[in-house]
């Protein structure tokens, strides 16, 4: 807060990388600076370095002595780097640095910034982060049927507080559970569990096991491990005569196969081919959201990848067009996409009840948002009359994160759509979302065949969602 006659140069460049510390070979941030290279260099006394993710730390590195020389021996630019920050998996951060003294007294500094996402746990940089350890543990699970009786074995890891593991019918969102147990906490052991059933097993169904284990960084959220039940054994003996009557069937079949293959080959083929055709369109999904912080919005882009990588979505989100929103104008392209669009989905939040109930009552919220830089809004007034004649119902629905927005978030206007609260009903919005792609005129591509989708949801969504959860108990509304 001390007026100087004379300050030094702002800082010349700033980088900002990740690396392993040396000691301990976890990741961390590298940051480095680059000091200007003139005679003001002699005024310079520290550099204050400014870390942003969920919420701003700032250290303060002093130089020992003043700089006699504008360059180091080498006769290069002064260059000095930071490199014990840890960094968590799949964040971003904002990193800013600026000279002291600095020439502005009550204003900003002239400072210089980078940003830096890091990547996620499955990146050799992150192996061992202590929030990667269930991503990063193998359990090599497998699952047998002896008989009527179901044999599991998979490897324990060091950490995991225990596991529980439960045998259910894989296609069936809301199937009992067959067979469970829990089993404690184990070393780095080979465990062996028997399901003995005393009911015959369909083996027309299919059958999985789940692995759900509780590391101290993910509790309830660790990744879900599923194997299906793909082998059979029984006990009993074959007569070698029928083996062989068997065999000689099935090769027989085979070659009378082969034979009609051959024959109808180019009309199988050309069939073939025009059904492929008229499946290979996907079902595109427009997402709108509020833009309540940085960290929801990471939130929402983490959801966006997560349908995007199913087959058969095409995922529509504005931070994916930005190029074409600057051409077309916010609403212009909001009124396209909705038109193009299967399905909208609309992301609820407590920012997205707000901005509502600010339209509702005319508030001075709404007199100061600028609808072409509040795409939700602009999204509102586009939808609104699909919403409320309810004649394009059926093409939205509305979705909530439970671990951050409640059902109270969800404003009035979507009263009468379909809404799901993820990861609660994960399983039954894709479900929901397979029934739309093959309910319309068959020219979509068919999504992959259902399977528990929590096992993608929690891998995917954990820690945007810890994160932001985070950042709200300590900056509550």
């Amino acid at each position: 807060m001390e007026s100087h006659e004379r300050t030094p140069s702002d800082i010349l460049d700033l980088e900002v990388q990740l690396q392993l510390s040396e000691k301990r070979q976890i990741p961390v941030l590298n940051i480095s600076w680059t000091i200007s290279p003139d005679g003001s260099i002699q005024e310079l006394r520290a550099t204050m370095i400014c870390i942003q993710h969920q919420r701003n730390i700032c250290f303060r590195c002093n130089y020992n002595a003043s700089f006699k020389k504008e360059r180091n021996p080498q006769n290069q630019a002064w260059h000095f780097h930071y490199a014990e920050y840890p960094a968590d998996p799949s964040t971003t951060y904002f990193v800013t640095a600026f000279n002291i003294p600095s020439p502005n007294i009550d204003g900003f500094p002239p400072e210089k910034s980078k940003h830096i996402f890091t990547p996620s746990c499955y990146d050799v940089a992150m192996k061992n982060h202590e929030k990667c350890q269930d991503a990063n543990w193998n359990p090599n699970m497998s699952v047998c049927m002896i008989n009527n009786d179901v044999v599991i074995n998979f490897t324990t890891s060091a950490n995991s507080l225990k596991y529980d593991v439960q045998l259910l019918i894989c296609d069936n969102i809301n199937t009992p559970m067959l067979n469970g147990t829990t089993i404690p906490q184990s070393n780095r052991s080979r465990i062996s569990i028997t399901f003995v059933q005393n009911n015959q097993l369909d083996l027309s169904v299919k059958y999985c096991v789940i692995l759900q284990p509780y590391f101290p960084e993910c509790h309830n959220y660790c990744l879900i491990r599923e194997e299906v039940l793909n082998c059979s054994k029984k006990i009993g003996h074959v007569p070698m005569v029928f083996g062989f009557t068997v065999l000689s069937v099935l090769l027989f079949a085979l070659g009378a196969a082969l034979f009609v293959v051959c024959i109808l080959g180019k009309v199988n083929r050309r069939i073939l081919f025009n059904n492929d055709a008229q499946l290979l369109q996907p079902l595109k999904v427009l997402i709108v959201y509020s833009m309540d912080s940085t960290l929801f919005q990471n939130v929402v882009l983490n959801f966006a990848e997560l349908l995007q990588s199913s087959n058969g979505i095409q995922i529509i989100i504005d931070m994916w067009q930005k190029r074409n929103i600057a051409e077309m104008g916010p609403a212009q392209w909001l009124a396209s996409q909705k038109e193009n669009a299967d399905k909208v989905i609309i992301v609820c939040s407590k920012g997205a009840k707000m901005k509502w109930d600010a339209i509702c009552h005319k508030t001075n919220l709404h007199q100061k948002m600028n609808s072409s830089e509040d795409m939700y809004s602009t999204a509102l007034n586009i939808f609104c009359s699909d919403l409320q004649n309810g004649s394009h119902l059926h093409k939205y629905s509305i979705v909530h994160f439970d671990e951050i927005s409640s059902a109270k978030d969800i404003p009035s206007i979507f009263s009468s759509c379909v809404k799901y609260c993820l990861g609660k009903d994960i399983n039954k919005f894709y479900k929901d979302l397979h029934g739309a792609s093959q309910n319309t005129s068959g020219k979509h591509a068919i999504l992959m065949p259902y399977y528990n989708y929590k096992i993608q949801y929690n891998h995917k969504m954990k820690f945007p969602i810890l994160e932001l959860k985070h950042w709200q108990n300590i900056n509550p509304i």
